[in-house]
């Protein structure tokens, strides 16, 4: 495990994962927000890139810290390549701060290879949610479950980003 791990995923990818950070954000933002105002650009690019799915959770998750500019490729791309629920949720939640509208096309990228696979874990439903909020027409209907697990981990989003700001 390298520095990057230790210091911004194990500490907080098990609460911070799918759904999760609708329960434990609150626990955890003391810490969260400290490691937020010491993460770099590089930092949240090596995990969004490393697909692996532990870095890439907290990877979306601290996207919101750092300067759009340096992340939202790598973000976008992580975003296309979610293979399922432990990521797709924050990743498209964050992607909805820090690309807007840019990221529709990643996520009905996600939302193809979901279907494609049969694949219904849920996540399809959030990351629907997600584009019909940038004014996308989504593939599926989120139903008003995925709209408010959505507006959950955006309100916490929202939060995030506001909080990794220097004080």
């Amino acid at each position: 495990m390298n520095e990057i791990e230790l210091t911004f995923v194990k500490p907080f990818y098990r609460q911070m994962m799918g759904l999760n950070a609708r329960r434990w954000a609150d626990e955890l933002w003391p810490d969260l927000t400290t490691a937020g105002r010491r993460v770099t650009g590089s930092d949240v690019s090596w995990m969004l890139r490393t697909g692996h799915w532990r870095p890439v959770v907290m990877g979306a998750w601290f996207s919101l810290a750092v300067p759009a500019e340096s992340i939202t490729d790598d973000l976008l791309s992580a975003m296309a390549e979610s293979r399922g629920s432990l990521t797709a949720g924050p990743l498209a939640t964050a992607a909805t701060l820090v690309a807007g509208r840019n990221a529709v096309t990643a996520m009905a990228d996600y939302l193809a290879f979901v279907f494609g696979l049969g694949r219904r874990d849920g996540s399809q439903h959030v990351v629907a949610a997600a584009m019909e909020y940038l004014g996308a027409d989504p593939v599926v209907d989120p139903g008003d479950d995925g709209r408010r697990q959505f507006r959950v981990l955006h309100d916490v989003a929202i939060r995030l980003r506001e909080a990794f700001r220097p004080t």
